[in-house]
């Protein structure tokens, strides 16, 4: 339950061994990649491979090509005989290709076309069969304007009614719906008849000059014509076959290698070249270091250097947590990932939700459906949610039958308030009948939950602040050791004295563990800059919630400038000092009071209950159950919902305000998306 230990990888190697390089880092499944280094202004010819829109266009005209060709690609063909590395020569290997295909490819879709064409011209000849006359010399009247096609047989009665028009109409073959026919006019009435033609549904069959003869010859004619065409069209799918055969799995394997390139561009992006050699570095998780070091060397001419992770890099975070605190990465990487060498809270935030969720929220029969409902939902949904719920069901579950309650009803399991040892500590002389004459024990355990969980996250603020050498929010900040003894020292002293009657606060108490603690809190800038004088230079992070302050942030830039501080005058030191502590003094309050919502959900929940209790006691038999029954799903959903963003806000606002050091870079293992859009 920790961040995952990552060690840095510097690779380099052949520029011809590259994209084998790139796409093993990517098979590994465990490298992340860092962004190419800086060599503008050095004397270092360095450069990038940028390269996306050139090889994009190359698929494309790949594609293209293997279509023309009824060549099959694949883009997992091997492409290590394909020597070809830059885009001039894919290109010049496309041209060639593209100049052998080219005539033989339009020659057959202009034969095709010719051939429908044809085929439609004779099917449209079809329907006239009988005429006799020459299409050639019809068609070539200069006075007369023929006109061949179909009209819907309903139309056909109505030309009675148009006998004074100058047309002659003669019909052919007759279908269902519609008659082929003909009809002539004039030249000068043309386009009056044809208006009214169309005004009958008339559909045209546009037939070309050059039929000759009846409707049989000009069929034969065409058939002919068309047999011809096709021993063309034979000709050249066979040229094109023999094309394919002989380039079509060398035109695959330079798809996939164009495939390869275009998608390792973004790895490509981050590889420096010079010297004809490429070089780039990333991380690799240290127990995956030797697989990855034996991956990357099998491919020849290519060198991994490992060496540790410093302080001074900015190495990403991984976390690293069992199957019960797992899912509550979720709500950590939502906050934000931990720094590097800082701490993975999932345990805390999984421990702590799933205790606050079950004190607010305890019901053995509602925490049991919540549980089922998690887990069918983790097995029907990839939900990152599910597991979560199915792990605070179980925890209501606990808690309810700490509290007794069963979908609502205390009378089933004894609750722990009713035992004599437990209600007598709190001053009870009989065991409360239910949750609401408990109400004081409840609001009192739930404020020493908060004050257990504000000093625990205390402690891991002093360790993570440490452990980065953090002294200011480590030692003198309001979470660190003088903030810890200070509400510590006053938890105690208070307690002791109203619930023990135990007077811890005697003057030396009070100097000692509550004064001295709040003096170094106050007096912090003039310690920290006394520690700097002495060459000692703690990292400053403002009251321990992770946010740089602005104001030291500058202090310290101006510093490392060897521009001296801004000096601060006693008066404005003394008033920023005050309020410092009492925003401090107050926040301790305010938070200690905020975990009271623990107890007061505790009492509503009750409370819900209750009242659909009431409702059901006014109906009988069905009318009693359907009642509880949509009551109990009531409650579950909207209570459980509530608690849950409630539980999360205590987790954001009281826990990880306290502790958390963010600003984690979040390890992406490389990847290529062989997906080309064309």
């Amino acid at each position: 339950m920790a961040i995952e230990k990552v060690s840095l990888a510097y690779i380099e190697g052949s520029l011809r061994k590259v994209n084998k390089t790139l796409k093993k880092c990517c098979e590994s499944g465990c490298f992340h990649m860092n962004p190419p280094p800086d060599t503008s202004g050095t004397e270092l010819a360095a450069k990038n491979l940028k390269d996306k829109g050139l090889y994009e266009r190359m698929i494309k005209r790949a594609k293209a090509l293997a279509d023309n060709l009824g060549v099959k690609l694949d883009e997992n063909a091997p492409f290590d005989e394909i020597e070809y590395n830059v885009g001039s020569d894919f290109k010049k290997y496309l041209d060639e290709l593209d100049r052998q295909q080219a005539g033989v490819y339009e020659e057959q879709v202009r034969i095709n076309s010719e051939i429908r064409s044809k085929s439609a011209i004779y099917h449209n000849l079809l329907g006239f069969s009988g005429f006799d006359a020459d299409f050639a010399e019809l068609l070539a009247c200069k006075y007369l304007k023929p006109r061949f096609g179909r009209i819907p047989n309903g139309s056909i009665k109505k030309l009675d009614f148009y006998t004074e028009k100058t047309f002659f109409f003669y019909q052919f073959e007759k279908k269902e719906n519609y008659t082929w026919c003909l009809y002539i006019t004039t030249t000068a009435e043309a386009n009056n008849i044809d208006f009214l033609f169309g005004g009958l549904g008339f559909e045209r069959s546009a037939l070309p000059d050059y039929l000759k003869g009846s409707t049989d010859e000009a069929a034969r004619k065409l058939l002919s014509e068309m047999d011809e065409d096709l021993v063309k069209l034979g000709e050249a799918d066979k040229k094109l076959k023999e094309i394919a055969a002989r380039e079509g799995d060398k035109l695959s394997k330079v798809y996939a290698k164009l495939v390869s390139l275009n998608s390792s561009y973004e790895l490509r992006a981050n590889v420096t070249v010079f010297d004809n050699s490429f070089h780039f570095s990333g991380y690799v998780p240290t127990k995956d270091v030797k697989r990855f070091t034996e991956m990357i060397n099998s491919v020849g001419d290519v060198t991994v250097n490992i060496r540790d992770v410093t302080a001074d890099d900015k190495a990403p975070v991984m976390l690293k947590n069992n199957w019960l605190f797992r899912p509550f990465e979720m709500f950590v990487k939502m906050y934000g990932l931990p720094a590097a060498n800082g701490m993975d809270p999932t345990p805390l935030v999984a421990i702590t939700y799933m205790l606050l969720y079950g004190m607010m929220f305890g019901d053995l029969g509602q925490g049991l459906c919540i549980m089922i409902l998690g887990i069918i939902l983790t097995k029907v949904t990839k939900a990152g949610l599910a597991p979560i719920i199915a792990r605070i069901g179980v925890s209501s579950s606990v808690f309810g039958i700490l509290y007794g309650s069963v979908f609502g009803n205390e009378e089933i399991i004894q609750p722990f308030f009713r035992l004599p040892k437990i209600y007598e500590l709190f001053g009870y002389t009989e065991a409360p009948h239910d949750v609401f004459k408990a109400s004081n024990m409840f609001l009192i355990l739930a404020l020493i939950v908060g004050v257990c969980l504000i000093l625990t996250t205390m402690i891991v603020n002093i360790i993570v602040s440490l452990r980065m050498g953090d002294l200011e929010s480590g030692i003198f900040g309001a979470n660190g050791i003088c903030g810890f003894v200070f509400y510590g020292s006053l938890i105690v002293g208070l307690g002791g004295g109203i619930a023990l009657g135990i007077e811890l606060m005697t003057p030396a108490y009070i100097i000692g563990l509550i004064a001295l603690p709040l003096l170094l809190i106050f007096f912090k800038e003039p310690i920290l800059h006394a520690l700097e004088s002495r060459g000692i230079k703690p990292a400053r992070t403002g009251k321990g919630s992770g946010v740089i302050d602005t104001g030291l942030k500058e202090k310290l830039a101006k510093m490392q400038e060897g521009k001296p501080a801004e000096k601060k005058s006693v008066g404005m030191f003394i008033i920023e000092g005050f309020i410092d502590l009492f925003e401090i003094c107050l926040s301790y309050l305010s938070n200690t009071m905020s975990y009271l919502r623990i107890g007061g959900f505790v009492l509503s929940h009750a409370g819900l209950m209750l009242v659909f209790s009431i409702i059901a006691d006014m109906f009988d038999g069905a009318g009693s159950v359907a009642v509880l029954v949509f009551g109990n799903i009531f409650v579950t959903g909207f209570e459980g919902f509530i608690v849950g963003i409630q539980v999360l806000r205590l987790e954001f606002y009281e826990l990880f305000s306290r502790f958390f050091k963010g600003g984690g870079i979040p390890f992406k293992s490389v990847s290529i998306n062989t997906k080309v859009q064309v």
